[in-house]
Order: C-alpha cells, then structure tokens, then sequence
C-alpha cells in the first residue's frame, strides 16, 4: 500500500483516461464532454498526480456510491460541478526538524484506524499510513489532532522525545493555529470578532453549545472575514437546477485561544454561519448531504515557540480559495448561454 508524500510528474493522458472510465462507470453517456467541463471549471485537475491524488479519489468517491452514500447520478454531477473532489489526497511534507515533522493532511483522510476497525474501502489511507512508509523503525506519535474532513498543518513525532516537546507545546498552549473556513451565509463582523460559547458533548461524536445552566466547556475563538461572495464558483454548473443556484458563501480566517474539540465547527454554526459541507452541523448547501465534496476547513498556520530558536511557522496552502466567487451568481440569459462552458453543459442537459 503506497502512501507517498513526493508529487511526481503528472500524466495527463493517465488523468484523462483515469477519469472518463469513472464518468463512464457512473451512467455519463459521453465522458470526454464531461471531463472537458471538469478541465474548465478546475484547470488544476491537470496539475494533479496520476497515482497520489486522481486514483485515490476515485477509489474513496467509489466507495461512498457503492455504501450508498451518493448516487451515480450525484457522483458524476458532483465531479462535474466540483471537479476540486479528485484533488490533493497525498500526505506532503512541510517542516521537519530535530524529530518533529509538520505534514499537510488532506481533506477525508483519517489519521489513524481506530482499534479495531477495518479500511473502509481497500485503497483507504491514513497519516500514520504515510508515517510508517517514512520512518518504518519508529511509532508514529501525533502531537495534536485534526478531524479527518479537516486538511492542513498537522504536527507529529517520529521519537519520544520529540513527541514529548510537541505535545507539551499544545497541552501548555504555546502553539498557535490558524485556520481558513468556507462558511454559508455573510457574517456581518468588521475586525475581528470574538466567539466565546461554551461547549459540550451531546449524543455520540457531535457537541453543542449547552444551555446556560448546563456544565460545559470555556472555549474561545477569533473570527475575521476575509471575502463575501459565492459558492461554487463555477456558477455555470447550477443553471438549469434553479434549486442548485449559488449560496452565499464567505472565507473567513479563524485563530483558536482554546482548543476544544469541534470548537471551530460549534461557534460557527452557533453564530449562524456553519462551515460548508460540515455534515455535523447543518453546513449542506441547498439542504443537500451530498451537495458538497468536502467540509471547508483548513489548517493554515502553525507557529511553533521551540526552545533555543525562532518562532518556526509552518503554512499549508488552501486548496479551496478558488471556490468563492466575489462576483454575483450569474443570470440564466445571455451571459451564460454564450460561454463555450455553458454550451458543454448544454449538450449534457445541466
């Protein structure tokens, strides 16, 4: 089982044949039209790795219509509208020093198995998967946690000692993290806005915000929004499904003070603005489960205060900054019908 971190060269002819196969598998009576319009809503599609990134995705979207999770029909229309599904599946480095090793986690990638329990389809990866191809005579120590719909800076260890000066960098909450969300609807924050409530369990894995003569936990959050717009950007794709049309949608950047589990996800929805595609907690665009590839979460900083040196900062870059359009959900006229996009979408009746 390859679980790689080094992006070789891509093979565009692979990607293309790699990708119609799975379009043709998924009831699309002409696949190389519909991989055309993946390639205009996403140019990145052709900048992704045949084996680390494409097949992976495929095998893990494969899976979730076979669990019936998604039907063909919303596979197929979901790599068509949101080709970004098939992207960034491999574990990549991002700082590594004296024993302590910074990743970038990809989205829907658990970091371990749960003991216990089984791959969920055969091709399934996980980061302690990647640890054990980079450093097979060690035990994997993670020095904090990362949901696994959530991608970015992940920090572990490759030695006890190692992992001892990560974790304590967390529990004494000397680290700091910063965070990148897609979020629905348009906060109306100026500055920087500061979410305080309170947080507690609530029945199996989701948390809430208790009411006020409920136990629960202090937690803190700083939220900035960055841009107001639309999502998807690739309006194009929601034409002729007047239920589909872009939502309002804006980036925000968050910093945690505390760092509780589910914290990010719980004041945001709280506050009314839930992340995007966060299953959890009400993030569905149209009030559609399957309407979005991923939960638009992403960790984007970590500054790391290590003895005897500089603050070490460490940034993953966001894959997902393309997918909010400034500009207004485009009209069913002109406009759109004259774009050679729309014209492939037309011959495939969406």
């Amino acid at each position: 089982m390859a679980a790689t971190s080094v992006v070789g060269k891509n093979d565009v002819s692979g990607i293309k044949a790699s990708v119609e196969a799975a379009l043709a598998g998924w009831r699309s009576s002409t696949p190389e039209v519909d991989f055309q319009i993946m390639c205009k809503v996403w140019p990145g599609l052709l900048e992704q790795n045949l084996e680390a990134d494409i097949i992976p995705r495929l095998a893990q979207m494969a899976f979730l219509v076979s669990a019936g999770a998604l039907s063909a029909e919303s596979c197929r229309r979901m790599l068509l509208e949101q080709p970004g599904s098939l992207g960034h599946y491999a574990v990549r480095v991002l700082w590594q020093q004296d024993g302590l090793v910074a990743v970038h986690k990809p989205f829907d990638m658990r970091i371990d198995l749960p003991k216990g329990e089984e791959r969920r389809w055969p091709e399934e990866l996980t980061v302690a998967d990647w640890f054990a191809q980079q450093y097979p005579a060690e035990k994997v120590r993670f020095c904090h946690q990362l949901d696994h719909a959530t991608s970015g800076v992940m920090l572990m260890a490759s030695n006890k000692k190692a992992g001892s000066v990560g974790s304590q960098l967390f529990e004494k909450r000397l680290a700091s993290k910063s965070y990148l969300a897609l979020v629905l609807g348009h906060p109306p924050w100026e500055g920087e806005k500061q979410l305080t409530y309170r947080i507690a369990d609530g029945e199996g894995f989701a948390r809430h915000v208790p009411q006020p003569d409920e136990p629960g936990e202090e937690a803190e959050t700083i939220a900035s929004v960055l841009r107001r717009g639309h999502w998807p950007s690739a309006a194009e794709g929601c034409h002729s499904q007047p239920e589909r049309q872009p939502v309002l949608a804006s980036l925000l950047e968050l910093r945690l003070i505390t760092g509780r589990r589910h914290q990010i996800r719980v004041h945001l929805a709280a506050a009314g603005f839930p992340i995007l595609g966060d299953d959890a907690y009400g993030g569905h665009p149209w009030g559609d489960r399957a309407g979005s590839y991923r939960m638009f979460l992403h960790s984007s900083r970590l500054v790391l205060p290590l003895a005897g040196s500089q603050k070490v900062v460490v940034e993953a870059p966001c894959g997902f900054l393309h997918e909010l359009s400034v500009e207004s959900p485009l009209d069913t006229g002109e406009r759109d019908s004259g774009s050679e996009t729309a014209q492939l979408r037309k011959k495939q009746g969406i």
